[in-house]
């Protein structure tokens, strides 16, 4: 039985967030005439609408194209083709392992499935279609091969447990938090959340991250146990 956990961030390639920007058509904000010439340098009682929209995309397209790019990018952090994976942490049947990508992405999940390669573990996870999958991409794409065992796209209660699914059924969301409080088990102590993973790891703190995810780690056990009643 392993109890798995990751922490992803954006795409990491070079000139991600340009390549984003590129396909993005900036509109001008839908707003009244007046509100428009509050907005627009030089803009007027006589210019209509559609001249005061260009001029706005103008003067501001560009920062809103790049606003919007570092949104989309931000998101990345949530597909296996294009965010990373910085920490997996698990607990091997009672022995808690933390995995930082501090020497490298592939490194990192190396080191991880070797560790499983002599078992054919049971994976829970709480979200773990997100998870697993997860896992599975980014090995395809670092080329690091995961054991013959490992399903990426299995099913809930067959090829792995989730506990979001074990609650909440199929396609239904409740956060690993609010599970563990509607169960008695209180809720997480770290001030930390998942928004929170990319800023603090631009800081360079993993060791904050590890502390994160080891936490839903261990409450994502105690979950587990709590269903199954253990």
């Amino acid at each position: 039985m392993i109890v798995v956990d990751i922490e992803t961030i954006p795409d990491q390639s070079k000139g991600a967030i340009e390549r984003i920007g590129q396909d993005l058509v900036v509109k001008s904000p839908d707003l009244t005439k007046p509100k428009l010439i509050e907005l627009v340098t030089g803009g007027d009682k006589f210019k209509s609408v559609a001249e005061l929209k260009e001029m706005w995309v103008e003067e501001h397209g560009a920062k809103a194209k790049m606003e919007q790019a570092i949104t989309k990018w931000l998101k990345t952090s949530f597909n296996g083709g294009y965010g990373q994976i910085c920490c997996i942490c698990v607990d091997d049947n009672g022995k808690e392992r933390i995995y930082t990508d501090e020497s490298g992405e592939a490194a990192m999940l190396a080191d991880f499935w070797n560790d499983l390669r002599v078992m054919e573990p049971y994976f829970i996870a709480h979200n773990a279609k997100f998870d697993i999958p997860f896992l599975y991409h980014r090995s395809v794409i670092n080329q690091i091969q995961p054991p013959k065992f490992f399903k990426s796209h299995g099913r809930h209660d067959r090829d792995h447990f989730c506990t979001m699914e074990a609650w909440a059924g199929f396609n239904g969301k409740i956060s690993l938090n609010n599970l563990a409080k509607i169960l008695g088990l209180g809720q997480k102590m770290n001030d930390m959340d998942g928004s929170q993973v990319w800023p603090e790891y631009e800081k360079g703190n993993l060791k904050k991250i590890a502390e994160y995810c080891l936490q839903d780690v261990r409450l994502t056990k105690q979950v587990y146990n709590k269903l199954t009643f253990k």
